[in-house]
C-alpha cells in the first residue's frame, strides 16, 4: 500500500511538471513579439478565417489572381481552419489567436513524445521530460513556421495507439492512429506522409502484416477529405511547388532521434554515476541545453510583425467593395496581402508585361488598353514597401497612361515624395467578358508577353490567340510573327512585330511637369541602339512599316532643344544623362528641370554663355525644393577668362558684384549647403538668373513640334538597303520620354520582300531609339468593322458563371477575364457544348457560332468531384471515429495482449 501511495504521489509530481512544461511553452509563444501578428504562411487564416474556409469549399477560386484552382486551402479545413474560425467568432484578438495556435502545436509535440516514451518505457521521467521539451522547441529554434511543425507535433500521436500496452483491439489501434493522421491535414502532404514511416516500420518489424494493411486502409479513409482534393489540384491546377523537404525530414528522423535520446540519456547518466561523477551533472547539463534551445525562440524578433492590419487597408478594402463598377483589383506589388484577405472584389495578377511597362516609368494609352482588356478596373499602389522599383516610376507610368488616382489611405510611405501608404487608381470602364468577332482575331507566333504588344501594334481593338492554341479550333486566322516566335517557314505572316522587351528607365522621372532626377533611378535598356532581327518569309510580299520610338539620351536629343539667341550652359560634369539634368536646364526658364553635378566631381563648375556681351551685375541661383542637390554657398567667378573673384551666396541665392561687361561667366562652386550629406548631395541649381541679361533665358516650348521631314525618325535597313522614316513629336514627348510613332516615308509606301530570310535592322537616329516595329501587309487590318462587345458575367457560385451573349453575324469567341483551365465547360442556349480556347495566352474563352442573342452557362466540372470528395472524406472520417469509439476492447481470447509483445 505504501509503495502504491508513493507511486501515485510521484505521478502527481510528474503531471504537475508536465503542466509546468506546457505553461513554459505557452509563455515562450506569447513572449515572442507580444501584441503583434507575425507573418505566417496564411495571413487570411488569421485575418478572415470565415472567408478563407468558405473559399476552400470550392476547387475554383475566382477571388485570387484572375481566378485559379485552389492551391492548398483544402488542407487547412482541419484542424487549423476551424480553430482560427472559432477564436475569430469569439472575438479573440488576432495576435492572441495566433499565439494560441502556436501554443497548441508545441504542447501537442511535448505531450506526445512524453507519453510515447512512457508507453515504450524509454528512459526515466527526467530524460523523457527533457527530450519532450527538446522535441517541441528545436523546430521553432530553427525558424520553422508552426504549420510546418504541426506534422512533427502529431507524429508521436500517430504511433502511440499502435504501441499502447493496454488491452485494445486492432480496430481501436488503427482507427485512433488514423484519426491522429487525419488531424495533420493536407497543408504539407509530404511532411504528413513522413509521419507514417515510423509506424509502418514498427508494424512490419513485428510481422503485423494484416494489422499494417488495415492500418493503411484506415489512414487512407481518414485522409480522403484532403487526398481527393490534392489529386484534383495536381490534375487541374498549375504545377505544384516543390515539396518542403526540411519539415518532412524533420518528421522522418525527429521522432526516432527523440526516442533514442530518452533511452541513451539514461544510460549516460548511469555511466556517469559509475565513474563517480555526481548523479545530477548530466541532468544539469541537459537542462542547460534545453535553456539554450529556448534562447533563440525568446530572442527572435520576427521581421514584418505588426500589431494589427492597419486601418488604411481596411479602409481601402471597404472603398473597393462599395464601388458598383465591375472589374478586378490589381495590386502593384510582389504580394497582394493584406488586401486579398480583406476585399471581396476579385483580385488580378501582375503579369510580366504590365510589370515591365509600369517599372519603366513610360506609360501611354497602350497600358490602359491592356489593363482594360484584362478586366482590371482598379490599380492599387503600395508605398509602404520597396521592391527595387522607384515609386516615382510607378506614378509616372500611371500618369502618362491617363490613369488617375481616385482614393488614398494611410500616412506617407517611405518614398521620395510623401505619397500615402495606399493609393487607388481608376483604370476606367471595363467588363469581365468580351465577345471577339473572328474577323478581329489574329494568331500570334510568340509568347504570352508578346500578345499585348501585337494587339496594340494592330490598333488595340481586337484580340489575339497564340498559334498553338488556335490550331484545330480557329484555323485560318491571320498569322502574326514576333521575334520570340521562332521561324515559321510554312506560314506567311500578315504582320511581323519586333520589340525591345526591356526599354529601360530614365534617371529623371516626373511628377506633373517636375523632373526628379537621381542616378539610382536609371535602368539600362536591353537594346539601346535599336532592333536587329532575322525574318523568314515563305513567299514574296510587300509590307508597310510603322513603329514606336523613345527619346534616347545624348547629344543628338539635346541638339533638338537648342534655342537660337538664348543663353547656353556647359558644365564640368553632370549627375545624369537625361536631358532634364543637362547643364542647359539651369538656364531654360523651367523650374521643373535643373542641373546637378556628378557626385565624384571634385571641383564642379557651370559656365553660362550669352549670345553677345552684356553688362552684368549679379547672379541669382534658384533651387527647387525637390532638386536632389546641395545649394551653392560660395562661388568663384571668371568673366571671359579674367582674374577670378570670390563671392558668397546669400540666403536668397543672390551673388552681387560690380558691373562687368562680359559674354562668358564660369562659376566654380567652392562651398555648398548640403541637404543631408555633402558626399551624397553634389551641388545643384534649378535656374541661374544673370542680372542684366536675364531676358536671354528662353524656355523650350513643350508643344513645339520637332521639324517634320523624311529621315528624322529611326533608320530602317533591310538586307543592307537603307530606308528612311518620319516621326511627328513634340518637345514634351522627347523631354518626358513618351512613346512617339514613326512610319516609312519617301518614294516607297511599302517594302517589297522576296521569299526567304531577311535581315531587318531598325536603328537609333536623331535622338530616337525604336522600341517596337511592325511590318504589316498592305491593307491588313481593314477587313472588318465589327466591334468587340463587352458582356457581363454573373457567378451564382465560385465554380459557375452565366453570360448573356449578344447576337453575332459571324463566328466569335467569348472571352472571360479569368485564367484558362480545361476543367471549365460551357454550353449555349440549345445545350450544345462550346469549344474551349485560350485567349491571349491565358484568358478563358469559348468559340461561339454566329446566331441570335443567347445565354451561355459554364461550370468548372472538377468542382463537383472536389465537393463530393470533401463529403466522402467527411463520411469516411466519421466512420473511422465511430470505429475508434465503439471498438475499444479486444476480444476475450486476446484480452490483455499488447501489440508490443
Amino acid at each position: 500500500m505504501g509503495r502504491l501511495k508513493t507511486g501515485s504521489a510521484e505521478q502527481v509530481v510528474w503531471r504537475a511538471r508536465l503542466v509546468l512544461g506546457c505553461l513554459a511553452l505557452i509563455a515562450l509563444c506569447f513572449q515572442q513579439a507580444p501584441g503583434k501578428i507575425v507573418p505566417d504562411s496564411k495571413l487570411e487564416l488569421t485575418a478572415a478565417p470565415g472567408n478563407f474556409l468558405s473559399r476552400a469549399l470550392h476547387l475554383w477560386d475566382p477571388h485570387t489572381a484572375f481566378g485559379q484552382v485552389q492551391s492548398d486551402a483544402y488542407g487547412y479545413l482541419l484542424p487549423m481552419g476551424p480553430f482560427h474560425w472559432l477564436l475569430d467568432a469569439l472575438s479573440v484578438p488576432d495576435w492572441i489567436a495566433q499565439r494560441l495556435w502556436w501554443s497548441l502545436v508545441l504542447c501537442v509535440a511535448f505531450l506526445g513524445v512524453w507519453k510515447l516514451c512512457n508507453v515504450l518505457q524509454y528512459g526515466v521521467p527526467w530524460t523523457r521530460l527533457a527530450v519532450a521539451l527538446f522535441y517541441a522547441l528545436i523546430p521553432r529554434t530553427f525558424g520553422e513556421l508552426p504549420i510546418e511543425v504541426w506534422p512533427m507535433a502529431m507524429a508521436p500521436w500517430v504511433l502511440l495507439p499502435l504501441v499502447s500496452p493496454r488491452a485494445r483491439s486492432g480496430w481501436w489501434r488503427v482507427s485512433w492512429s488514423a484519426l491522429a493522421f487525419a488531424l495533420i491535414g493536407g497543408a504539407n502532404p509530404v511532411a504528413a506522409a513522413a509521419t507514417l514511416i515510423v509506424p509502418a516500420i514498427w508494424l512490419l518489424s513485428r510481422a503485423k502484416v494484416k494489422l499494417a494493411l488495415g492500418w493503411l486502409g484506415f489512414v487512407v479513409a481518414a485522409s480522403l477529405w484532403w487526398l481527393i482534393p490534392l489529386l484534383l489540384v495536381i490534375r487541374y491546377g498549375d504545377a505544384p511547388p516543390g515539396p518542403r523537404w526540411q519539415p518532412a525530414i524533420g518528421v522522418a528522423i525527429g521522432l526516432p532521434l527523440a526516442l533514442a535520446a530518452a533511452h541513451y540519456l539514461r544510460r549516460l547518466a548511469s555511466l556517469a554515476a559509475s565513474r563517480s561523477i555526481h548523479r545530477r551533472v548530466v541532468p544539469v547539463l541537459v537542462t542547460c541545453l534545453a535553456v539554450a534551445a529556448a534562447v533563440p525562440v525568446v530572442a527572435a524578433r520576427p521581421d514584418g510583425a505588426f500589431t494589427t492590419i492597419p486601418a488604411h487597408w481596411h479602409g481601402a478594402a471597404a472603398w473597393l467593395d462599395e464601388q458598383a463598377a465591375p472589374g478586378s483589383v490589381l495590386v502593384l506589388s510582389n504580394t497582394t496581402e493584406p488586401l486579398a484577405a480583406l476585399v471581396k472584389r476579385p483580385m488580378a495578377a501582375l503579369t510580366d508585361d504590365v510589370r515591365r511597362r509600369i517599372d519603366s516609368g513610360v506609360g501611354d494609352q497602350t497600358l490602359r488598353q491592356e489593363l482594360t482588356r484584362d478586366g482590371v478596373r482598379y490599380v492599387v499602389v503600395r508605398n509602404d514597401q520597396t521592391d527595387g522599383v522607384p515609386a516615382l516610376a510607378v506614378h509616372d507610368s500611371l500618369a502618362d497612361a491617363g490613369i488617375k488616382r481616385v482614393a488614398y489611405f494611410g500616412p506617407a510611405g517611405q518614398t521620395r515624395l510623401p505619397y500615402p501608404t495606399v493609393e487607388i487608381y481608376d483604370v476606367g470602364p471595363t467588363t469581365p467578358g468580351r465577345l471577339l468577332p473572328r474577323s478581329r482575331l489574329v494568331a500570334v507566333g510568340g509568347t504570352v508577353d508578346d500578345v499585348p504588344t501585337v494587339v496594340t501594334a494592330l490598333g488595340g481593338g481586337g484580340g489575339a490567340v497564340l498559334s498553338a492554341d488556335a490550331d484545330g479550333k480557329l484555323d485560318g486566322l491571320p498569322f502574326i510573327e514576333t521575334d520570340a516566335g521562332g521561324q515559321a517557314v510554312d506560314r506567311q505572316p500578315s504582320a511581323v512585330v519586333l520589340r525591345n522587351r526591356q526599354i529601360g528607365r530614365s534617371a529623371c522621372l516626373h511628377v506633373g511637369v517636375r523632373a526628379l532626377c537621381s542616378k539610382g533611378q536609371a535602368q539600362a535598356a536591353d537594346e539601346s541602339n535599336g532592333l536587329s532581327r532575322n525574318v523568314q518569309l515563305p513567299s514574296a510580299a510587300s509590307y508597310e512599316v510603322q513603329g514606336t520610338a523613345l527619346a534616347k539620351e545624348g547629344d543628338a536629343l539635346e541638339r533638338l532643344l537648342f534655342m537660337p539667341g538664348a543663353i547656353t550652359a556647359t558644365a564640368s560634369s553632370r549627375a545624369v544623362t537625361a536631358p532634364e539634368g543637362r547643364p542647359g536646364a539651369a538656364v531654360d526658364r523651367d523650374t521643373g528641370t535643373g542641373w546637378i553635378a556628378d557626385p565624384d566631381d571634385p571641383a564642379p563648375s557651370l559656365t553660362v554663355k550669352l549670345p553677345a556681351a552684356r553688362d552684368v551685375q549679379g547672379l541669382r541661383f534658384r533651387s527647387d525644393t525637390y532638386l536632389d542637390g546641395s545649394r551653392p554657398a560660395e562661388v568663384m567667378l571668371h568673366f571671359d577668362g579674367s582674374v577670378p573673384i570670390r563671392a558668397a551666396v546669400d540666403a536668397d541665392g543672390n551673388v552681387r558684384f560690380a558691373k562687368r561687361h562680359a559674354r562668358t561667366i564660369e562659376i566654380d562652386f567652392t562651398a555648398t549647403k548640403p541637404l543631408q550629406d555633402a558626399r551624397r548631395s553634389p551641388v545643384g541649381v534649378t535656374e541661374v538668373e544673370v542680372l542684366g541679361a536675364d531676358d536671354l533665358r528662353k524656355a523650350v516650348d513643350p508643344n513645339r513640334r520637332i521639324t517634320p521631314y523624311c529621315g528624322n525618325g529611326p533608320t530602317l535597313r533591310i538586307d543592307g538597303v537603307q530606308l528612311q522614316t518620319q516621326v511627328v513629336a513634340t518637345m514634351q514627348d522627347l523631354l518626358q520620354r513618351r512613346p512617339v510613332s514613326f512610319s516609312l516615308c519617301g518614294q516607297l509606301t511599302s517594302v517589297p520582300l522576296r521569299s526567304g530570310r531577311h535581315d531587318v535592322e531598325v536603328l537609333a537616329n536623331r535622338g530616337l531609339v525604336p522600341i517596337e516595329t511592325t511590318l504589316a501587309k498592305a491593307g491588313f487590318g481593314d477587313v472588318s468593322v465589327t466591334p468587340v462587345q463587352g458582356v457581363d458575367v454573373w457567378r451564382p457560385n465560385p465554380a459557375e458563371l452565366t453570360v448573356e451573349v449578344p447576337d453575332a453575324d459571324q463566328q466569335s469567341v467569348l472571352a472571360v477575364a479569368q485564367n484558362y483551365n480545361e476543367g471549365w465547360e460551357a454550353y449555349d442556349s440549345s445545350g450544345h457544348k462550346l469549344t474551349p480556347i485560350r485567349i491571349g495566352g491565358w484568358q478563358q474563352g469559348w468559340v461561339v457560332p454566329a446566331g441570335p442573342e443567347q445565354v451561355v452557362t459554364a461550370a468548372f466540372m472538377p468542382d463537383r468531384a472536389y465537393r463530393a470528395g470533401l463529403l466522402l472524406g467527411l463520411v469516411a472520417l466519421l466512420a473511422v471515429l465511430a470505429t475508434a469509439v465503439f471498438f475499444r476492447r479486444t476480444p476475450k481470447r486476446s484480452a490483455g495482449r499488447s501489440i508490443r509483445r
